[in-house]
């Protein structure tokens, strides 16, 4: 479970045709990286502060009579330092785990660790060319007990998105994954993809997605998950997403749920 919660990856948001010939442009919609389990490729531009909620992510699993819930208020913070790099602050801020086996119900609940990184945007799709992005990171541990990895986790991820003809978009991630495990490490590689439409009103927007986990953490075994997603623009600078996502084997947890609001400064 702590390794799945360091995906903190999500999808593609496609950006409307900019104002006509002769009037200013107007601003352009806010680009996140949620909901899903993959990026945006698209930096917040510089100078713009940027805040994105998850509230909450829960994770449902099921397996040998052992029914396991897991409820995350997750934040994302972004700051664009230049036009195409920005720094980056997130972490599950809330934490509360529900196992129930037998009939009886234990209950913890706790902070977790603190992700610092960052993503520099390195080109623009064109043609075939995708837009193009790297999102290094490390997780420090600063969770509390039960809620962290104890040592540094480190990752980069690569995203590309390239916008299609009719609203469409296409997107695809691969990131690796170093993290703790017992006396050593272990690492973990994360492969997905998605398409996404904007949906007759441009303040909507729709989303699929598959992603593989494949991991070398002593016994646990790779993961897939299906899903998809929408998102609504309240504003410009607001966004509220909903999202699911079914995990399809047995090390990954059955089903994840979201709720988000993003809103850009």
């Amino acid at each position: 479970m702590s390794a799945l919660r360091t995906l903190t990856i999500s999808t593609l948001l496609l950006l409307p045709a900019g104002a006509a010939l002769g009037q200013a442009a107007a601003p352009s919609p806010i680009v996140t990286d949620r909901p899903g389990l993959l990026f945006s490729s698209l930096t917040v531009g510089r100078g713009v502060f940027q805040t994105e909620w998850g509230i909450p992510a829960v994770t449902l699993d099921s397996s040998g009579g052992v029914d396991t819930r897991l409820t995350s208020l997750f934040g994302l913070v972004r700051y664009g330092v230049t036009q195409n790099f920005e720094l980056r602050l997130d972490g599950p801020v809330y934490n509360e785990v529900r196992v129930r086996a037998n009939g009886h119900t234990a209950t913890d609940r706790g902070y977790g660790d603190l992700e610092v990184g960052a993503k520099w945007h390195l080109f623009d799709n064109q043609g075939a060319r995708p837009s193009f992005a790297l999102i290094p990171s490390v997780i420090l541990p600063t969770g509390e007990k039960g809620f962290t990895a104890d040592n540094p986790v480190y990752q980069l991820n690569a995203m590309a998105e390239w916008n299609l003809a009719n609203g469409w978009g296409a997107g695809a991630l691969a990131g690796y994954l170093n993290g703790p495990s017992g006396d050593g490490r272990y690492g973990q590689g994360t492969f997905a993809v998605s398409l996404g439409r904007s949906l007759p009103s441009p303040k909507w927007n729709a989303y699929s997605e598959a992603v593989y986990v494949a991991t070398h953490l002593a016994g646990a075994s790779d993961a897939s998950f299906l899903g998809g997603g929408i998102k609504y623009l309240i504003s410009n600078d607001v966004q509220l997403d909903l999202s699911f996502d079914r995990g399809l084997t047995a090390d990954a947890p059955n089903w994840l749920f979201g709720f988000g609001v993003a809103a850009r400064f």
